[in-house]
């Protein structure tokens, strides 16, 4: 797994300029809505923006998802619209499972605040708790997004065993993947454009760790089921083949068997007609 990391680091390295080019819109709205939304609106114009904004940058923002998705496995289309339902699936799937990845931070927080812990030390706690909880859970159920993408959506005990790592692995992956973002995101927090513009940029090694790890073990599985057809397309006419034969004969053989019978009945009748015609000759050599 510590490979798969590495190399998920390096998937997003190599293509930050690319990445950075598709999210140019999602970071535009950013931080049009920091803008509008850090000072006393005047007119209901700006009110009807900051909804606006709010509604349209979970779209924005998967459509962004969706067109790396699409560009870093090389699709012929990238429009993330082309297909308005893998859109929609992802917008919902995407957001059910980082409601559920992040809810234990709120949880163990507002616990640990009734107890008298500061503010600080209550959420340092929580992230630490959710490691082990929530970060894990969203390591291991967002592969389901970039299957989305392709079209290749497995039943949930198929993705279950598609994943079934050690859990130390998907520690790891929460540890190196999704704990620096949450870092990241209350270390640049006094600087709420800066605070945008790392997280947002940062989020996409999530996609990049997705990427790499369906892209090895969907080989592994390709490769596999490739040898499994190449069987089974060799053993198929052989095996077809002898019933067929056998078919044959068994249609060839009570011809044969009718020959047969008939060919003794032939002999059958030659047989008596030796012993009358010996005793016609007897005739003459005894008179």
């Amino acid at each position: 797994m510590l490979r798969l990391i590495k190399d998920s680091y390096k998937l997003f390295f190599k293509n930050l300029p690319l990445i950075v080019l598709f999210a140019l819109p999602l970071l535009v709205l950013s931080a049009l809505d920091i803008y509008f939304g850090s000072y006393t609106p005047v007119n209901r114009g700006i009110v009807y923006f900051a909804y606006a904004a709010l509604l349209f940058l979970p779209l924005v923002s998967a459509g962004t998802d969706i067109s790396i998705y699409r560009r870093l496995f090389h699709f012929n289309i990238i429009n993330p619209l082309s297909s308005l339902r893998a859109f929609i699936l992802y917008l919902l799937v995407q957001i059910g499972i980082g409601l559920v990845g992040t809810a234990p931070i709120f949880l163990f927080q507002y616990l640990f605040n009734l107890l008298g812990i500061t503010p600080l030390l209550a959420l340092s706690l929580a992230v630490i708790i959710n490691l082990f909880i929530g970060f894990v859970f969203m390591a291991r159920f967002n592969i389901i997004l970039p299957l989305i993408i392709q079209n290749k959506i497995p039943p949930l005990h198929e993705f279950l065993s598609y994943t079934k790592r050690p859990f130390k692995q998907w520690l790891s992956v929460a540890a190196l993947v999704y704990l620096p973002y949450v870092i990241l995101h209350y270390l640049s927090a006094p600087c709420p454009y800066t605070n945008m513009i790392v997280t947002t940029i940062f989020m996409f090694v999530f996609i990049c760790f997705n990427i790499v790890y369906v892209n090895n073990n969907r080989l592994s599985r390709i490769s596999y089921t490739e040898v499994m057809e190449v069987a089974t397309i060799k053993t198929a006419p052989i095996t077809e083949d002898k019933p067929v034969k056998e078919e044959e004969k068994s249609v060839k053989t009570p011809k044969k068997e009718k020959e047969a019978e008939k060919k003794p009945a032939k002999k059958a009748k030659k047989a008596p007609s030796k012993p009358k015609t010996a005793p016609k000759k007897l005739k003459p050599a005894l008179s």
